[in-house]
């Protein structure tokens, strides 16, 4: 027995009311605020309407430790610029030398934090509280497999706007990388040339070095400045649609026949990742009783869009294979998605994957994800009823590949 892969029409109805009472009780949505509360407690009412058990997990997080890192390290790129000017000018050994040392200890703690995802430099923001929410509904019969689908509580009037479109933080970063890599060989060339004093060559690299300041500038100051939301957060479609499979399954007495299905509601912003983290540590025994699959929604917009993401290797067992499930389910629903294979530390499954677990994120594709649903465009009301429906009936097809 499956389910009829499709989000009945109250129900995509109760996903458009659901964001919408959120989204008027949230002004904030970073860890431990007032508004984070409020919406988690909202989402925590739902759940316990429809799911067979429910819990609340606090975390302790560090929120906004991703941001102020890299607002810290490029601040420390413009110093480094400025030290090697200072040293091609003066012919400084020293100034070089310590320039090129903190132009190597910045990529160094670039790779960590945002290529392997490092937590360990996060204290340098204050700790707060915050807390996952997870519902579980039983299989019918015994549980031989668990489908566990994460989205973030994450539902602001008020939210961290791009200035120039989504695609400008991976723009700005790979400035960085860039410019970083050209400090660094500039001053590498400029001690095994014997630190000549004002050299042409040197000059002109230093003005190379110094064009990509005013990239390190935009990157500190002005790309994730916080804004009034006119429009909505992109991940509040998401969570609702979760919900509304849940009521869904609840309100056609429906539960598979071997599958336990779990709605996991991780932290807001950049805390989410600490709250999946914490999950998927905490539970790595107990949910390794029957094989557990991670299935994260990141941001959706239109099903003309999506894609999963996976990592291929190194390492990671069942990353692929979950994509290849999602990507069959949509080709039996005739809608188009992509495979895209991603960095280390990059998406949503990365704290399911690090611990074992087969995970693969759903979301827009990166080719599109400067059209996605941003702070200060699209409002509720333009979201699509279809692309609400297809999603949904896209998760319901995965899940009965699942149980099948």
């Amino acid at each position: 027995m499956t389910a009829t892969p499709n989000l009945e029409t109250k129900n995509i109805e109760y996903v458009l009311d659901t964001a919408e009472l959120v989204l008027t009780s949230s002004r904030e949505c970073r860890a431990g605020s007032a508004g984070e509360e409020q919406a988690q407690h909202i989402y925590m009412n739902e759940l316990k309407k429809f799911c067979d058990e429910t819990h609340q997990e606090q975390f302790r997080t560090h929120p906004g430790a991703g941001t102020l890192a890299e607002k810290v390290l490029c601040i420390l790129l413009v110093v480094c610029v400025i030290l090697f000017s200072d040293a091609v000018n003066s012919g400084s050994v020293f100034t070089a030398s310590l320039s090129l040392l903190m132009s190597l200890i910045i990529f160094c703690i670039f790779s960590y934090k945002f290529i392997f995802d490092g937590k360990k430099l996060d204290f340098i923001t204050p700790t707060k509280l915050s807390k996952n929410l997870l519902g579980i509904r039983y299989s019918r019969g015994e549980t031989l497999g668990r489908v566990v689908l994460v989205a973030r509580s994450d539902a602001p009037q008020s939210m961290r706007a791009h200035l120039f479109g989504n695609r400008s933080p991976f723009i700005l970063s790979m400035c960085a990388i860039i410019g970083n890599t050209v400090l660094f060989c500039s001053g590498l060339l400029f001690l095994f040339s014997g630190a000549p004093e004002k050299s042409p060559l040197f000059y002109f690299l230093t003005v190379v070095c110094i064009g990509f300041v005013p990239f390190y500038i935009l990157s500190a100051f002005l790309i994730n400045n916080r804004k009034v939301a006119s429009g909505i957060s992109s991940s509040i479609i998401p969570t609702s649609i979760l919900l509304s499979i849940m009521k869904q399954l609840h309100d056609n007495s429906f539960r598979y026949e071997k599958t336990e299905i779990c709605c996991l509601i991780v932290g807001s912003e950049y805390s989410s990742r600490a709250g999946a983290y914490h999950f998927a540590k905490k539970h790595k025994r107990l949910f390794t009783d029957v094989p557990t699959v991670f299935i994260p929604l990141e941001e959706i917009t239109t099903t003309r869009k999506l894609a999963v993401f996976f990592k291929d290797g190194s390492g990671t067992k069942g990353s692929s294979e979950v994509a290849s499930v999602i990507g069959e389910a949509a080709e039996n629903l005739n809608i188009t998605i992509h495979k895209e294979t991603s960095l280390l530390g990059t998406s949503s499954y990365t704290p399911f994957s690090k611990n074992d677990f087969p995970a693969c994120s759903l979301g827009t594709s990166k080719k599109h994800i400067s059209k996605a649903i941003s702070a200060n465009s699209d409002k509720l009301q333009n979201v699509s009823k279809k692309a609400i429906s297809d999603i949904g009936g896209l998760i319901i097809e995965t899940l009965n590949y699942y149980d099948g």
